[in-house]
């Protein structure tokens, strides 16, 4: 059965956002604070164009660090009775020496409700031609739409925290530097307090984000989010290799059909299930 991301409601988009979310974070220039926390706002935000901007990575465009790389994420739920959710799963990231950047992704997870969903996808972020690419290669089918660079001042997420009253208490603690997966890193810890009553919670609820970020590959190359309502996502990148990827990943295959779209048209996922 194919259909939209919105018609399976704010638990897929939810999902996507983990999975998606994630490979935008490591492709950023610098840790930044951790997202909102409640599943049901950040599902409010997939729908605008600010967070699905943010979701595909439109942070600084880094030149001159061409690499490719796996990403790893693993997202562990305890519920209230105890029992544990383990879910994790791959994907690709390649970066060529313009700043192109190619993600291949993949959803493959059992849901309770609606049987076991999955989908690949593959989004190639091109900031030369000043568009981005979202590929279908079940049907061979590509969206293009146009990059917006970032905005000044806060990140988006950060904007909608505060106009929603959710913003907290935020500390942060550096955590020195040290080698990650092979590589050299400088670690933050942020941690984020929501006070009592802010969401209709009894007691204060603390979300903390750990990230260690490579100044040499200009990506954050590990991150730990710690969310009592979500549970704990863990994200790193692994088997990275410095030099230039095939220039074809980060073209438009020949045999896919491309539609452009237009300035504010809702921008859907097909999901098959």
């Amino acid at each position: 059965m194919k259909s939209s991301i919105r018609e399976f409601g704010g638990r897929w988009v939810v999902l996507l956002a983990m999975v998606m979310g994630t490979a935008a974070v490591l492709v950023a220039q610098e840790p930044l604070p951790p997202p909102p926390p409640p599943a049901g706002h950040a599902a409010m935000m997939m729908g605008g164009p600010g967070m699905m901007g943010a979701e595909f990575g439109d942070g600084k465009v880094v030149k001159g660090v061409p690499l490719s790389a796996e990403l790893v994420v693993i997202r562990e739920t305890t519920l209230a009775d105890g029992n544990k959710i383990h879910n994790e799963s791959q994907s690709k990231i390649y970066r060529d020496a313009e700043g192109r950047v190619r993600r291949e992704m993949g959803v493959d997870m059992p849901m309770p409700a609606m049987g076991p969903v999955k989908h690949s996808l593959t989004v190639i972020s091109d900031p030369v031609a000043g568009v981005r690419y979202v590929l279908n290669p079940e049907n061979k089918t590509a969206r293009q739409t146009p990059m917006h660079g970032p905005k000044a001042g806060m990140p988006d997420h950060e904007a909608h925290m505060k106009a929603m009253g959710m913003d907290g208490n935020v500390s942060k603690e550096q955590l020195g530097t040290k080698a990650v997966n092979g590589v050299q890193a400088e670690g933050v810890r942020v941690t984020r307090t929501i006070a009592a009553g802010t969401m209709g919670n009894e007691k204060p609820i603390t979300v903390v984000t750990e990230r260690w970020y490579s100044p040499e590959l200009q990506m954050v190359v590990m991150t730990t989010h710690s969310d009592p309502m979500m549970g704990t996502v863990t994200s790193k990148l692994v088997n990275v290799t410095p030099g230039a990827p095939d220039a074809a990943l980060f073209q438009v295959p020949s045999d896919y059909s491309l539609k452009a779209d237009k300035p504010g048209e809702p921008f859907t996922i097909p999901f098959n299930h």
